[in-house]
């Protein structure tokens, strides 16, 4: 993550530069590059839309990078989309059973 940190600074050419630009101080972008603390997710998806993409918010933060390879996953495999009981045209067997007054 140090290195995407890197970039974004490259990107924005300073330390300075890429703090007012997401809207933090110039200490927390150090701290960012030293690993001292973890971007959030909210910065790092504002560092996305800012990069204009460049810079990715999966490559700043962890979480999202999670989600993300669980997420394509999920769509690599069919077997869970399919099996899967939804609320079209799906009844649970059990919700259909009688009860007797």
């Amino acid at each position: 993550m140090a290195h995407s940190i890197s970039k974004l600074i490259t990107h924005f050419g300073t330390q300075a530069l890429t703090a007012k630009a997401l809207g933090v101080s110039q200490a927390t972008v150090s701290y960012w590059l030293s690993g001292a603390v973890k971007i959030s997710a909210e910065k790092a998806f504002l560092a996305e839309l800012a990069t204009g993409g460049a810079i990715s918010a999966a490559s700043l933060c962890p979480l999202i990078a999670q989600v993300e390879a669980r997420h394509k996953v999920g769509e690599s495999s069919g077997k869970f989309a399919s099996d899967a009981p939804g609320p079209v045209g799906s009844v649970c067997p059990s919700s259909t059973a009688q009860v007797s007054p």
